[in-house]
C-alpha cells in the first residue's frame, strides 16, 4: 500500500489563493482569514516541501520557480475536489418537487398514494400546489403538472399522456333506490362543477334520459365539494371515474344505471420541454405511470 505524504489542506488552500491572486492580502479577504494567517500558513507549507514558493519583494510577491511549478497542479487537484465534492452532494441531497394538482384528484386519489412514492423514492420530496380553479399548468408556480386537457398542445410544453378517464354519473344509494329507469333522473338534482357543465348532460344523454339540466342545480367550484354534497343527498354528481371509485366500493355512492361515458379529453403530465429537476420528474412519472 503505497503511503501518501501531502502537507495540510489549509495550507494548499491559502497556497492556491495567494499563487491565483499573486496577493497574501487578497487571499486572505477571499478565504476570510487575516493576512498573518495566510503568510503562515504558506511558510508552512515551504518547511514541508523544503524550497521557497514566493518571492517576497518590496510591496508585493510573485512565485518562485517551484511555485510556478506546484502551482497549477494544486489549483487542479483542489479543482477536482470541490467539483466531486459537489456532484456527490448533489447525488444524494434530498430533491424536491413539486406537483401542480387539481384539489379533488389531491384529496381523493392522490394523497391516499403517495406514500407508496416516498417509499420506493424518499429522496425525493413531493411539494402539491393545489388549486380550485387553475385547470392550466402554471410552470411559474410547479414542475410538473397532472391535469386534464382536450387539447395538449401548447407551446413549449411537453405532455405524457396517462390515461383516458371514463364519466360515471353517482348519487348516494337512498337517490339510487328511487332511479329504475332513465326517465326517473328527471326528479332528481344533476349537480354542477365549474367548467365541466356540459358533462352531466352528456352523461344522461347515454342513458336514455332526456330533460336533464343544470341551469337551475347548484353550482360547486370543484369535483371535491359536489361529490361530497352527493354523498351527503344533495342530487346525482357527474364524475371522473377514478375520483369516486373508492366510495363506491364502500357503498357511499352508488352508480344507478350502471351507465359510463368516455371522457372527452386526457389525463396527463405536463412540464417545460426544457426542464430542471429531470430526475425527479422522470421518477414521479415512472411510479404514477404504475397506477393508472
Amino acid at each position: 500500500m503505497v503511503r501518501r505524504t501531502l502537507p495540510p489542506l489549509t495550507t494548499l488552500r491559502s497556497f492556491e489563493a495567494a499563487a491565483r491572486l499573486v496577493s497574501f492580502k487578497a487571499a486572505a479577504e477571499e478565504l476570510r482569514v487575516t493576512q498573518s494567517a495566510i503568510s503562515h500558513q504558506v511558510a508552512s507549507l515551504e518547511r514541508h516541501l523544503g524550497t521557497p514558493l514566493f518571492l517576497r519583494l518590496p510591496g508585493r510577491v510573485e512565485l518562485s520557480e517551484a511555485g510556478a511549478i506546484y502551482f497549477p497542479v494544486v489549483q487542479d487537484a483542489l479543482d477536482r475536489i470541490a467539483l466531486t465534492t459537489d456532484l456527490i452532494r448533489q447525488t444524494h441531497a434530498p430533491v424536491s418537487l413539486t406537483v401542480q394538482v387539481y384539489v379533488t384528484v389531491a384529496v381523493r386519489w392522490l394523497i391516499p398514494r403517495l406514500q407508496t412514492f416516498k417509499e420506493a423514492f424518499p429522496e425525493v420530496a413531493v411539494n402539491l400546489d393545489a388549486s380550485l380553479l387553475d385547470w392550466e399548468f402554471n410552470p411559474d408556480r410547479a414542475d410538473i403538472g397532472f391535469i386534464y386537457t382536450r387539447t395538449p398542445n401548447r407551446p413549449n410544453l411537453s405532455y405524457t399522456l396517462l390515461c383516458r378517464e371514463r364519466l360515471v354519473g353517482v348519487c348516494s344509494p337512498a337517490i339510487a333506490r328511487a332511479i329504475k329507469t332513465p326517465e326517473d333522473l328527471r326528479h332528481f338534482s344533476f349537480l354542477a362543477v365549474s367548467g365541466t357543465t356540459e358533462d352531466a348532460a352528456i352523461w344522461a344523454a347515454s342513458v336514455g334520459a332526456t330533460g336533464v339540466s343544470q341551469k337551475s342545480a347548484p353550482l360547486f367550484d370543484s369535483n371535491l365539494l359536489a361529490i361530497e354534497a352527493a354523498i351527503n343527498g344533495q342530487g346525482m354528481v357527474v364524475v371522473p371515474q377514478f375520483l369516486v371509485e373508492a366510495d363506491i366500493a364502500a357503498g357511499t355512492l352508488v352508480a344507478p344505471l350502471g351507465s359510463d361515458i368516455m371522457q372527452p379529453g386526457g389525463w396527463y403530465l405536463v412540464h417545460l420541454e426544457r426542464r430542471g429537476n429531470e430526475k425527479a420528474m422522470r421518477k414521479f412519472l415512472q411510479w404514477i405511470q404504475g397506477l393508472v
